[in-house]
């Protein structure tokens, strides 16, 4: 399997296009989109319009998303129209089982798709029931786990998720990508073997590359 994946695309249809061209001629099948598709969050039309022109974008490649804590909650109904969501489901494949799980931790914006701690838990928790025993884990979720270089903000606080943190610390993950917090764009992390990523912007040229075969491979994509 071998995957281009983005995250905060931010209404950023531009880069979306290039990366698409760049990437035509790579074998890539998946590409793996986790969350924050517009360029705010009051606008219910404007994010139907921006995951509709992304997907539109996206369409020689097999597409599975994730909703930001900035979309709407109507996105994952947008994304399973076009057999897209990625949302609280486990996608099996050969090579590894991806977890999904998309919007937030609370934060003190007050954004449209934000889950409490306990029910961030009790959902990773029902989703890992569903992998199959010796499979591969990778686990795409729109935010961090907390108290990682991946979830720190300007003045270096940790606004990751604490449920997140301690399904990594007990079921050990193979790898584990996520975005949100835009000031640690970039990073990675390890929690016990676990391999942690923060994609960033796509804005700023992050992409990156999955491969899961014999191992899981996954890289920073340099066009």
């Amino acid at each position: 399997m071998r995957a281009v994946c983005i995250a905060d695309i931010h209404g950023d249809l531009e880069a979306v296009t290039r990366l698409r061209n760049s990437i035509a001629d790579k074998d890539i099948r998946y590409a793996f989109l986790l969350g924050d598709f517009s360029k705010g969050f009051k606008d219910p039309a404007e994010n139907r319009a921006d995951i509709t022109a992304i997907l539109d974008t996206l369409s020689d490649y097999d597409v599975k998303a994730i909703p930001g804590n900035c979309d709407q909650r109507e996105t994952t109904d947008i994304l399973s129209e076009r057999n897209a969501n990625l949302h609280n489901t486990v996608l099996k494949l050969p090579d590894a089982d991806i977890i999904g799980f998309g919007g937030s931790n609370p934060t003190p914006f007050n954004t449209p798709f934000e889950y409490s701690e306990e029910d961030i838990g009790k959902a990773l928790e029902q989703l890992h029931s569903g992998v199959d025993e010796g499979s591969k884990v990778i686990v795409m979720s729109h935010f961090p786990p907390k108290d990682t270089r991946c979830d720190q903000i300007s003045d270096g606080t940790h606004v990751g998720s604490t449920a997140l943190r301690e399904y990594i610390e007990e079921k050990q993950p193979n790898l584990v990508l996520c975005s949100h917090i835009h000031e640690s764009g970039g990073s990675e992390d390890k929690i016990g073997d676990s391999r942690i990523f923060n994609l960033g912007r796509i804005s700023e040229g992050r992409a990156y590359i999955l491969e899961a075969g014999d191992a899981i491979e996954f890289g920073f994509y340099t066009g």
